[in-house]
């Protein structure tokens, strides 16, 4: 049986919810630029498994290629890599990988993007760590 409810639920006695586990949560984070080496931060409120990674640019890059380089805890995620490449970029082009090591994540992990790469055009970028939960 399912139930849609789409008011408040109140409960007279504790109430144990399961099922939150492989469900799947964005933990959204900005670079404000692309340029330099700079490190964006993000305090990551589910625990589980950072299961894809990506990111929209703001604007065209110039120069040479931009990446960010995904991080829990200051730790590289393994292939954790977005390159954003610069040839033919433009406003709104989507970047992703998909990690497959050194992506766990606990409740309250730092989860970073370095900047890297030789783009030298001051535009930024939005995207969000997705992670499978495990609890």
């Amino acid at each position: 049986m399912t139930a849609i409810f789409r008011d408040t639920l109140t409960f007279e006695q504790p109430v144990t919810l399961n099922g939150v586990v492989g469900l799947k949560a964005a933990v959204p984070i900005t670079a404000t630029s692309l340029v330099g080496t700079t490190v964006y931060r993000v305090l990551s409120p589910y625990a589980g498994t950072v299961s894809m990674i990506k990111s929209v640019i703001q604007g065209a890059l110039t120069t040479g290629n931009a990446t960010l380089t995904a991080k829990i805890n200051g730790v590289a995620i393994t292939t954790g890599i977005l390159t954003l490449t610069q040839a033919g970029s433009a406003p709104g082009d989507i970047d992703t990988c998909s990690p497959t090591a050194a992506n766990t994540v606990a409740v309250g992990d730092e989860l970073s993007w370095t900047v890297g790469g030789t783009n030298d055009a001051a535009v930024g970028a939005a995207g969000y760590f997705e992670i499978t939960r495990s609890v």
